[in-house]
Formats: structure tokens, C-alpha cells, sequence
């Protein structure tokens, strides 16, 4: 039975790319929580966050986990749908101006 679900891999340049490979180590690792956040997220699916006060990286499931005032939107992913290029790159530009009041 073939597996109908398309990996979500992190690009592979830019800023969110060194970001994700030190939250999460692989591009496997990163695919499996991926995997797990949107199985969770179901329909919301799920949403690659950076918090203001740490930097840090996470995924967030909407309606389901609580509200947070710190965190700032990169990626909203869904089932069966990889981030576009275009997406990342904005994700990317809004990583580094982050980063220059951090």
C-alpha cells in the first residue's frame, strides 16, 4: 500500500534552513515531527512559529495548543501540500529581521 502523505523536508539554504537543522537535527527528524504535528493538526493543520524572546523554533497546532504572545507565524503546512519556494523565502526573510532585534 503506497503512502499517500508527502514528506515536508525544510529547504535546503537560507537562515530557516540552519535553523531547523539545529532544532531538529535531520531532515528526517524534522520530517517525522512534521509528520506527527500534522497528524495531530488534522484538518488545521500545522504551523512552524519562532518565538520572539528565545529564537527558538516550534510547531504549533492551531485550536489546540494554547495561545502564546511571543511567537511569530513562518509556515503553515498542511497534509499533502509541500511549502512552496516562495513560502520558505518569506519565512526565511522574516527569520533574519528577527534575528537583527534578538
Amino acid at each position: 500500500m503506497a503512502d499517500d502523505r508527502a514528506s515536508v523536508l525544510p529547504p535546503a539554504s537560507g537562515l530557516i534552513a540552519a535553523r531547523i537543522t539545529l532544532e531538529y537535527g535531520s531532515h528526517d527528524g524534522f520530517g517525522q515531527t512534521v509528520e506527527r504535528a500534522l497528524a495531530r493538526g488534522g484538518d488545521r493543520g500545522a504551523t512552524i512559529v519562532a518565538f520572539l524572546d528565545r529564537g527558538d523554533l516550534s510547531i504549533r497546532i492551531p485550536r489546540e495548543d494554547g495561545p502564546t504572545w511571543n511567537a511569530v507565524p513562518l509556515v503553515h503546512l498542511q497534509r499533502g501540500r509541500t511549502p512552496s519556494g516562495e513560502e520558505w523565502g518569506t519565512a526565511n526573510a522574516v527569520l533574519e529581521k528577527l534575528e537583527r532585534y534578538r
